[in-house]
């Protein structure tokens, strides 16, 4: 380069800072939110001169622009140092450090993290439906193939119906096969409990062995209740998942 070129180099130059500097001052006058250096986190000609670095050469970064980035990059470091402070250690150290600092490394790739989730979420949701299904359909199949039905009937129907009776809403009329079905069906029950108990060694039958007996029976009113609260957790993830869905597709976007 002649000595000519370079003079006019940096003639370009030094009109350039000064007009950055006449609109730095414009910009003060104009805009309130230009900070004195005073309150600024760093010197803002150490920002300014970064920022420049990776700018195309001429163009005008304004005032408030380095400002900003100025308290933003103090942000950060506050936000970083949050991270590897709440390491259970009495010190910080690099693993620490990279840790913290690798989600912001991490935005490149923000798209690619979404689909993931997003298929990830997918799944979760079609467990909870699979879980949902799985209930309802073994007990339905368990109703659909039960035969309630045998010629002679182990308790004497008036019994049963009078005991239907009392438990339900009065006026409610009782069909005769339910009568005849949980005639048959509580023999059947009596018949388990006996030969539960027959099962033990013993030559005799006695309390203990008649509570152990009828406790799967006793606590089929617990695990009804219990299926129904897992099918009401499986709605309740279902609509937290769809929640996190949408918060993703919102918020992962760059």
């Amino acid at each position: 380069m002649s000595e000519n070129e370079k003079k006019d180099t940096n003639v370009e130059e030094k009109v350039e800072v000064e007009e950055e500097k006449v609109e730095e001052t414009k910009n003060v006058e104009m805009r309130e939110d230009v900070l004195d250096e005073g309150k600024l986190p760093f010197p803002r000609a150490t920002i300014t001169n970064l920022v420049r670095k990776h700018v195309s050469k001429g163009k005008q970064i304004k005032g408030t622009v380095k400002d900003e980035m100025n308290l933003w990059v103090s942000k950060m470091i506050e936000g970083i140092a949050g991270k590897m402070n709440s390491q259970p250690y009495t010190f910080v150290n690099y693993d620490m450090l990279k840790e913290a600092i690798a989600p912001y490394e991490e935005i490149a790739d923000i798209e690619k993290q979404k689909d993931e989730l997003k298929k990830k979420i997918s799944i979760i949701t079609k467990e909870c439906d699979s879980i949902i299904n799985y209930i309802d359909t073994e007990t339905k199949a368990k109703a659909t193939t039960m035969k309630l039905e045998e010629d002679k009937l182990p308790f004497p129907k008036a019994t049963i119906t009078n005991k239907l009776r009392s438990s339900l809403d009065e006026g409610k009329t009782i069909k005769g096969p339910v009568k005849r079905g949980l005639n048959v069906w509580l023999g059947r029950v009596v018949a388990r409990v006996s030969q539960k108990m027959d099962s033990y060694p013993y030559p005799y039958i006695d309390r203990s062995m008649f509570k152990d007996a009828i406790e799967p029976y006793e606590a089929i009113g617990e695990i009804e209740l219990e299926k129904e609260r897992i099918i009401q957790q499986m709605e309740s993830i279902k609509t937290s998942v769809e929640i996190l869905n949408m918060e993703i597709e919102r918020k992962f976007n760059m």
